[in-house]
């Protein structure tokens, strides 16, 4: 699944946008300032998909979108290229060209649709969010009383829009343990630290839906009557959990709620063994993930507390909830991804490396291939996410980055940047392809201008000798000394740093003060040496 080019026109400030993504590749990022539109044009992208695939809620814009799509693996055909648009004068949906009726297209819609559109957004807002609701909403209804496993994976294959919400972190997480994969394990070994799985606490409740039942259904250590996959998967806890136990418990979600009493149940898995026991159940951490889904879908899970090993730390004490706001943000959406391998998916992805730092921003996009098995499938996916970080597209070439501008006449335009990101370096980054026009502090530029306006008069008074003298000590200190102009020295310079500094991790505060102190005591001899008579 790749998309090609998308127009949309009159979707919040987006007027007659045009964007032709490069379907050779596998990552789209989209950057820009603020209000640009970014964010406009993956909900805009939602829309339609959400209307095409459920005829509900149809965009009150304009829009055209092509894709190409392979056929699933048990379909033999060519791939085929999809256009869906509603233009005045236009099919509404055309194959290969050639305009296909509604019900052909809902006969053939698993050869023509993609199986997954997954969205996700790091902030706050629900404006995303909202647009999945409806595929929500039916993927309940259909799963919540149905036992059978074959009508619950039709549910699954039907729920063709995801959205990532902060409980998948926990559950995704819990599945990548219970199937654990040699190349996975080390990754989050190496880069966050984490060894293995230490223990679990399912910690359920009354349920909503309990209130309509009889009073011997509504016992806690049968879920209260919960049904489906939800209570199937709830008693599977009940059955490796040691000593699982019936409780009161307080029901307050935030500040504004009172102090009610709820009905409680807990399940604990005090170890690997116990997480392996349970996870036989199921096939696959994709089976084991929507299993552990569905009892948060129908209201069970009042937390599920997943317990750590860390390199030099075994003892447990640190917890899913533990981990920084960036390595949570990381293992979800990088361990839904993973559940979701093998699919034809659209992964739209705003802004998922906010909290993440400086050297997982740097190498996000490999993370994700390298974490979740993408590779493999490289023609069956596309990934457009948007940010903010030059870091993120460091390693990119122009045709994986579209930049969106908003200009004077309020018309938003999506076009690629000149030259590639890929090589340029983080300051050349800011300057070259975010726009920012100098990447220093405000206060050093005002020098640098300074020291520019006095270099170019062609007479100085004394007092303006000072003045450059003066700046350019200051420059000099701040390790403006002299700029070499020959592009092949650069190049060089260049070309020496990325073969010196290649795949090492990032230096520790630590490391980086004992290189200062080395350099400064290696001054201090060379100075010392010519100072010395012949």
């Amino acid at each position: 699944m790749r998309l090609d080019k998308v127009y949309i026109d009159g979707f919040k400030n987006l007027k007659h946008l045009e964007v032709d993504f490069d379907e050779q590749k596998l990552t789209t990022v989209l950057i820009g300032q603020n209000g640009a539109g970014k964010s406009n044009l993956i909900e805009a992208i939602t829309q339609v998909f959400r209307w095409v695939d459920l005829r509900r809620q149809e965009p009150r814009f304009q829009y055209r979108v092509d894709y190409r799509i392979q056929p699933p693996e048990h379909i033999v055909s060519e791939p085929a290229r999809i256009t869906l648009s509603n233009l005045p004068g236009e099919p509404a949906i055309l194959v290969n060209g050639k305009e296909v009726k509604r019900n052909e297209f809902e006969k053939r819609k698993e050869e023509w649709f993609p199986d997954l559109v997954f969205g996700y957004y790091s902030g706050g807002s629900r404006r995303l969010e909202s647009l999945f609701d409806s595929h929500q909403r039916r993927y309940y209804d259909a799963i919540k009383l149905e036992d059978s496993l074959s009508v619950f994976k039709s549910a699954q294959q039907a729920r063709r829009l995801f959205y990532c919400r902060p409980i998948h972190g926990v559950l995704a997480l819990m599945a990548l343990f219970a199937f654990p994969d040699r190349k996975l394990t080390e990754e989050l070994s190496s880069k966050l630290g984490i060894s293995g799985f230490h223990s679990l606490l399912a910690h359920f409740r009354e349920p909503w839906f309990a209130r309509s039942k009889k009073a011997d259904e509504r016992l806690p250590q049968n879920f209260w009557g919960a049904a489906g996959p939800a209570g199937r998967t709830a008693h599977q806890f009940k059955e490796m959990a040691f000593h699982p136990l019936a409780l009161e418990g307080n029901a307050i979600d935030d500040y504004r709620d009172k102090q009610q009493t709820e009905s409680q149940y807990a399940t604990f898995l005090p170890s690997f063994d116990h997480l392996l026991r349970f996870a036989s159940g199921f096939q696959s951490e994709r089976d084991m993930f929507y299993a552990l889904e569905a009892m948060d879908i129908s209201d069970l899970i009042r937390e599920m507390l997943v317990w750590v090993t860390r390199q030099d730390d075994v003892t447990g004490d640190v917890g899913f909830a533990d981990l920084s706001d960036g390595e949570r943000q990381l293992l979800m959406v990088l361990g839904l991804i993973r559940v979701s391998r093998g699919k034809r998916a659209l992964f739209l992805l705003d802004e998922p490396d906010t909290h993440l730092n400086p050297h997982w921003q740097h190498s996000y996009l490999k993370l994700i291939e390298d974490w979740t098995g993408i590779a493999a499938d490289v023609d069956k996916c596309h990934i457009i996410l948007t940010s903010h970080n030059p870091l993120t597209i460091s390693a990119l070439t122009r045709d994986e980055v579209r930049i969106i501008t908003q200009g004077q006449d309020g018309r938003v335009e999506a076009v690629a940047p000149y030259a590639d990101p890929k090589g340029m370096g983080f300051t050349s980054t800011l300057t070259e392809i975010f726009g920012l026009p100098t990447s220093l502090d405000v206060e050093t530029q005002s020098l640098v201008d300074e020291r520019n306006a006095l270099t170019h008069l062609m007479t100085k008074s004394d007092e303006q000798e000072r003045q450059l003298i003066a700046i350019n000590d200051k420059l000099a200190r701040l390790g403006f000394l002299f700029e070499d102009r020959e592009p092949l020295y650069q190049a060089f310079l260049r070309a020496w740093h990325d073969v010196r500094y290649a795949d090492r991790p990032p230096l520790t505060p630590t490391q980086i003060e004992a290189r200062h102190v080395a350099m400064k005591a290696l001054i201090q001899r060379l100075i010392s040496t010519e100072q010395e008579p012949t």
